[in-house]
């Protein structure tokens, strides 16, 4: 065989051996693309009422105040509780649900605070620039490795939500199931969750009537 042929013959070879190689490679990057958006579809919820033991807290907020649950509740007959990740395409797609929601009965009695979870300060600054948030930010958390110790991670796992990070999740308290403040009560032992993404129409009917109520007591 001449030089030319074993040249060609050696090529043909690296060819066969690239061809073959190619789909083990690609199958990786396509499931990771596919994880990828997977993660970016949405993921609603219902409101579902629970018997859990919620506990007020005193989070810094992102401008640097402290910031108090229970005191924020004071004069509001519904607070919504929204945990969400800066990073997490769910809860930047739901975020303006809640900014919509808040918007429509904030001056009927409705509360809502944000706590952000495992998302640094540039996260959460494009995420509220985004959503163009004008209701109370505060941070739980602000690493990824910091999750399993986050009440967050508690709450949602007490209610069986098996998501990995578990954004967005809301808590819902009517302010008349809030206990007297002691040492070791929990704010509330009734609350409503929502284990990912909450559907507009289903939030407003939830809020309109527990506000009704609301109105009626002042």
């Amino acid at each position: 065989m001449s030089r030319q042929a074993l040249a060609i013959t050696a090529l043909l070879l690296a060819a066969t051996f690239v061809f073959f190689a190619i789909p083990s490679v690609s199958k990786p990057l396509k499931q990771a693309e596919k994880a990828s958006s997977d993660d970016a579809k949405p993921q609603y919820a219902s409101i579902v009422e629970r018997k859990l033991e919620f506990y007020d807290f005193s989070y810094q907020t992102v401008d640097g105040a402290t910031f108090d649950l229970r005191e924020y509740a004071k004069d509001k007959g519904v607070v919504l509780v929204e945990y969400f990740a800066g990073w997490c395409p769910n809860s930047n797609r739901n975020g303006h649900i809640v900014e919509r929601l808040w918007n429509e009965y904030r001056n009927r009695g409705l509360g809502v605070v944000a706590v952000a979870e495992y998302s640094d300060f540039n996260d959460l600054r494009i995420h509220i620039n985004r959503i163009g948030i004008d209701y109370p930010v505060v941070v739980e958390t602000r690493r990824r490795d910091q999750r399993k110790a986050s009440l967050h991670y508690k709450y949602r796992h007490a209610v069986d939500d098996k998501r990995k990070w578990g954004t967005p999740f809301y808590v819902i308290i009517d302010t008349r199931d809030i206990e007297a403040p002691g040492s070791t009560a929990p704010l509330a032992r009734r609350v409503y969750t929502v284990s990912g993404e909450i559907m507009e129409s289903e939030a407003d009917q939830f809020i309109r009537d527990r506000l009704a109520s609301f109105q009626k007591r002042d």
